[in-house]
């Protein structure tokens, strides 16, 4: 029996984070507890980070987070989890990119455009941090690259993306996941953030009907059922959005989560309620990546099925384990499954 695959799909970028000096800040105009789209004037700060000693480089971008947590979650073979995205030709920054995400056991299905390859300085002083993402070449993914590629979709058991790949390539992601609702796969969307939700609502609208999975936290979900004009309590609202039209052969099913308190999981005639078990305080180091590891937990558990309250189980192991190490970091160890 063919091993089940998992299929990522979105905007692959090269973190690379570095602790830096105030003056490096100031030279490019930069303050902290910030985010700035990279300008022409930050081009050269990304070869600045990479020769700094110290230095660390890793995949990123929230679907990618995803994905490499959900291979780790999975401990899946070798080409049991691919991801499709697009980086610089003949790049430096694409082969870094290349080499860390099969480091993390994830295929990489990586069109080549003439763009720079996406990536984000993490710049780190006292303890703050400032974000310098460059998007370039991962909103340029052709739809040429990914028909050479459809076979992998169409037989994935998972398909996972994100509402921010919806800025730069919003039709191409309503024809993958209607081929991969076509195909019986379960198609994964996270809502990303608040601001994205507001943003691309229309084509969130546009994509639902093919997502058998919708993630998101509180105040994404509660500002997507807004926008809906949606009335009721968090519950109410949720299986509100799973009721919406709904092609396919499954009932949508809505997960969201809320911090330390209990992970809520709607269908449009139930509700699930699954408790957090909480890990000491002393132990959590940066919370930022929670929501995309809880995400590579649950689909990692729905390739044994759709055990809804194990898929949330494991989202919330996976994400109390990265949350103790620094940005979207893949433990070294195996997961522990107690669910």
């Amino acid at each position: 029996m063919e091993a089940k695959k998992i299929i990522g799909f979105g905007s692959p970028l090269l973190d690379i984070q570095a602790e830096v000096s105030a003056e490096f800040l100031e030279k490019y105009g930069l303050t902290l507890n910030n985010t700035y789209f990279a300008e022409e004037k930050h081009l050269p700060l990304y070869e600045e980070l990479i020769n700094i000693p110290t230095h660390s480089h890793v995949p990123g971008g929230s679907a990618l987070n995803t994905i490499r947590l959900a291979r780790w979650m999975a401990q899946a073979g070798q080409g049991q989890v691919k991801f499709i995205g697009c980086v610089g030709q003949k790049d430096k920054f694409a082969n870094m990119l290349i080499e860390v995400t099969n480091q993390d056991g994830v295929t990489t299905l990586f069109d080549e455009q003439d763009q720079p390859t996406g990536k984000c300085g993490v710049l780190l002083c006292n303890k703050d941090r400032c974000l310098v993402p460059l998007i370039g070449a991962a909103a340029h993914l052709s739809e040429a690259y990914v028909d050479q590629h459809i076979e992998d979709i169409k037989t994935a058991t998972v398909l996972f993306s994100e509402v921010y790949f919806l800025y730069p390539r919003a039709e191409l992601t309503k024809k993958v996941y209607t081929i991969a609702s076509e195909s019986g796969v379960n198609t994964c969307l996270t809502l990303s953030s608040v601001n994205a939700v507001s943003d691309k609502f229309n084509e969130i609208l546009a994509v639902l009907p093919y997502v058998d999975y919708l993630f998101g936290n509180e105040e994404e979900v509660d500002q997507f059922a807004k926008n809906l004009k949606f009335e009721g309590d968090l519950p109410q609202v949720m299986q509100q959005i799973a009721g919406y039209e709904k092609h396919g052969q499954r009932e949508r099913v809505v997960v969201c989560t809320q911090g330390k308190k209990p992970t809520l999981i709607a269908k449009k005639n139930e509700i699930i309620t699954v408790e957090v078990q909480l890990i000491d305080a002393s132990k959590i180091v940066d919370t930022n990546s929670a929501g995309d590891s809880f995400c590579g937990g649950f689909i990692a558990e729905l390739l044994n099925g759709p055990d809804l309250v194990k898929c949330a189980k494991a989202g919330n192991y996976s994400a109390s384990q990265t949350i103790q190490h620094e940005g979207s970091t893949i433990p070294k160890y195996a997961p522990v499954k107690t669910w």
